[in-house]
């Protein structure tokens, strides 16, 4: 507590005190009052702040530990239910779409469905624009991206249904959810 605070207390209580003066009480009532209003005042400042983190010491955050969007994805995959969040499914959608494009394909474009399969599979598209998006289906489109993005041709893209961690030299995120 600091002196400033202390003199605003008795200050408000010499003020109280006056005010209740004023209006004709005795003294002993005023002075009562006045010591009331100044212990409130005291008491005031010793309130806990709302804020838990109010008092706590300060400790700089390096560079390299502040979270990052790579994290914040990966805490974006439920392992317990196995289903991918919306800000990873919505991360791999849009490359996903940005990749198919390069190849001719929209899949915003009913008349490019045919091509999109192609390129895809047949429910992939479906999987990640609806809701309960799993890992699996997060999985196949970083293995469609990676295809897409290699120069292969269409016929060379992932096997349509599931690829295999064999067919794309890559291992499963969680193997325990791979349908």
């Amino acid at each position: 507590m600091s002196g400033g605070r202390t003199v605003m207390a008795a200050a408000a209580a010499v003020i109280a005190a006056l005010v209740l003066l004023g209006f004709g009480f005795t003294w002993p009532f005023v002075i009562g009052w006045g010591l009331l209003v100044g212990a409130l005042a005291l008491l005031a400042q010793l309130a806990v702040p709302l804020e838990p983190s109010v008092d706590a010491p300060r400790i700089a955050v390096e560079p390299d530990r502040r979270p990052t969007e790579i994290s914040r994805m990966a805490w974006a995959l439920n392992t317990h239910t196995g289903l991918a969040g919306m800000q990873i499914t919505r991360r791999v959608r849009e490359v996903l779409r940005q990749r198919l494009r390069r190849r001719g394909a929209d899949p915003a474009d009913p008349m490019h469905r045919q091509k999109v399969i192609a390129l895809i599979g047949p429910d992939l598209w479906d999987r990640l624009e609806g809701p309960g998006t799993t890992i699996g289906d997060v999985e196949r489109a970083l293995d469609a991206i990676d295809a897409l993005g290699s120069g292969a041709s269409a016929e060379d893209a992932p096997t349509p249904p599931r690829a295999s961690a064999a067919s794309t030299g890559r291992v499963s995120l969680f193997p325990r959810y791979r349908r």
